[in-house]
């Protein structure tokens, strides 16, 4: 094979991500690591089929004398995106609060994906929002970060 499908390396990612972590549970006590070593095989299956998936897909494009389109630029910028994005925001929620900080991501995410309505996206922000304080705030009195800027 020439190249990999995109979801071959994506899968053979995922399957080293959970052996990494995998590795790292088992150094915690005994009864706390269920949970996390659970989820981590969960994943590693999960893995395994898109990494056989990818392969299979690969595979009969190279029968077919198709060739599979290189995955570093093209296969990887919107994915890359959404994490930068993801990152942005986890990093933004100490300095501006978490309210301000998930009203821009999901503002940054609504635009991203298509939808250009200020109304709705003022709709959903504000849904959002009430709906995070409502639950957390208000009736489960659990105390979000409010930023430098409060």
């Amino acid at each position: 094979m020439k190249y990999l499908h995109l979801d071959a390396v994506i899968g053979l990612c995922m399957l080293l991500f959970c052996f990494f972590f995998y590795s790292l549970a088992a150094e915690m006590p005994k009864d706390p690591a269920l949970f996390p070593r659970l989820i981590l095989v969960a994943l590693g299956a999960f893995s395994l089929f898109i990494l056989g998936g990818g392969l299979i897909k690969s595979l009969h494009a190279r029968n077919r004398g198709e060739a599979v389109t290189r995955f570093f630029v093209e296969g990887l910028r919107g994915p890359l995106t959404i994490y930068a994005g993801a990152v942005a925001y986890v990093a933004l929620i100490p300095v501006l609060g978490f309210f301000a900080a998930t009203s821009l991501a999901t503002a940054f995410f609504m635009m991203y994906f298509g939808y250009r309505s200020y109304v709705k996206a003022l709709m959903v922000l504000l849904s959002i929002n009430a709906f995070i304080y409502l639950l957390f705030v208000w009736q489960l009195k659990i105390f979000l970060p409010t930023g430098l800027l409060v």
